[in-house]
C-alpha cells in the first residue's frame, strides 16, 4: 500500500528554461504547502530539534577547553541522527513526487546518503592526492632560507598554507561542479522507481553533463534565494552567540555573567524554530530538482525523436 498523497502540479516532462523550472518549482510549493505542512511538520520537527541539541551543546563547551574523546562522540551520534533524519525526512518528500510507500522512499534515501559518502571519500582521496603532486615539499620551499630567523620561518610557513589551501579550493570546486549532473541522477533514481544507482550513474552524468549550464544556472538562482533566507533565519541565533561570547569574555576579565538563567533554553528554542521554518523551505529546492530531471527528460526525448525522424 503506497498511500500516495495527492499534489496539484505542472506536467513534469517538459522542456523548460530555468525561470520556468523555478517558476513551476514555486507553484508546486506554494500551491500545496497546506498538504506538505500536514505531512511532513513531525519530520521537519525531528531535524529541528537535532540541529537544535547540537546548537544547546556548542553553547554548552563553547568557550570550555576541548575533551577530545567527549567531542568525537558526541560528534559521530550527531551525525548519525543527522544521517537518520535526514533520510528520514527526504524519504517523506519523495512520496509526493513517486507515489512510493514511506519504508520505500526511506530505503532510498539512506542508499543515497552512503553513496554520497562514498563519492566524497574518493574525491577527498583525488584532491589531497592533486594537491600532494602539484604544492612543492617542504625541502624545496624551505631551501635557500636562513633556518635561525623565525620571522622568515613563519611568513614561508603562512605562504605554504595559503597556498595549499588555495589548491584544495580550486581542485575541490573543480571536481564538485564536475558532479553537478548528481541532481539529475538522484532525481532519476527517486522517480523511476526500478532503477539502481549504480547502473544509472556513468549514463545519467553524461546525459547531465550535456545540460550542465542548465543545472548550474536554475540552482545558482535556487542557493541565492536559499542563501538569503538562511542569512535571516540565522539572525536570531547570531545575536545569541555574540551575547554569549562577549558574555564569555566578561566572565574571563572577572566580571558576573550578564546573562539570564534561561538563557540557553531560550537559545534551543530559537534554534529550533529557525530550523523548523528553514526546513520546510528547503523542500522548495527539491521540487525545482524534481523539474530540472522532467526538463532535462522531455530535451532527451525531443533528440531521440528528431534523431528518429532523421533516419526515417
Amino acid at each position: 500500500m503506497t498511500n500516495m498523497i495527492q499534489l496539484k502540479q505542472e506536467e513534469l516532462i517538459k522542456s523548460r528554461g530555468y525561470r520556468a523550472t523555478i517558476k513551476a518549482a514555486y507553484n508546486l510549493f506554494t500551491d500545496n504547502y497546506k498538504v506538505i505542512l500536514k505531512h511532513i511538520w513531525p519530520y521537519a520537527l525531528a531535524m529541528a530539534v537535532v540541529l537544535g541539541a547540537f546548537v544547546l551543546n556548542q553553547f554548552r563547551v563553547y568557550g570550555q577547553p576541548p575533551m577530545m574523546l567527549l567531542s568525537m562522540l558526541s560528534s559521530l551520534c550527531m551525525i548519525i541522527l543527522v544521517f537518520v533524519t535526514d533520510a528520514l525526512f527526504t524519504g517523506r518528500i519523495m512520496m509526493f513526487i513517486n507515489g512510493q510507500s514511506f519504508p520505500w522512499n526511506f530505503q532510498r534515501s539512506l542508499k543515497i546518503w552512503l553513496w554520497m559518502l562514498l563519492l566524497l571519500a574518493i574525491v577527498s582521496v583525488f584532491v589531497f592526492t592533486i594537491s600532494y603532486l602539484i604544492l612543492p615539499g617542504a625541502d624545496d620551499t624551505s631551501a635557500g632560507i636562513p633556518q635561525t630567523d623565525p620571522m622568515i620561518q613563519m611568513q614561508q610557513q603562512q605562504m605554504d598554507y595559503f597556498k595549499s589551501m588555495g589548491v584544495v579550493t580550486i581542485t575541490m570546486t573543480a571536481f564538485l561542479l564536475l558532479l553537478l549532473p548528481l541532481v539529475y541522477i538522484i532525481m532519476q533514481y527517486f522517480v523511476e522507481t526500478n532503477t539502481h544507482f549504480h547502473k544509472i550513474f556513468f549514463k545519467g552524468w553524461k546525459i547531465g553533463m550535456k545540460h550542465w549550464g542548465y543545472i548550474f544556472i536554475t540552482l545558482l538562482v535556487v542557493t541565492i534565494c536559499m542563501t538569503v533566507v538562511t542569512m535571516i533565519l540565522s539572525l536570531p541565533l547570531t545575536i545569541l552567540f555574540t551575547a554569549y561570547g562577549i558574555s564569555l569574555q566578561g566572565v574571563a576579565m572577572g566580571d558576573e555573567a550578564g546573562l539570564p538563567g534561561y538563557f540557553i533554553p531560550l537559545a534551543f528554542v530559537v534554534s529550533l524554530i529557525s530550523y523548523f521554518i528553514y526546513f520546510i523551505l528547503t523542500i522548495f529546492p527539491l521540487f525545482a530538482i524534481y523539474y530540472i530531471y522532467g526538463s532535462i527528460e522531455a530535451k532527451e526525448q525531443e533528440k531521440r525523436n528528431l534523431k528518429l525522424n532523421t533516419e526515417y
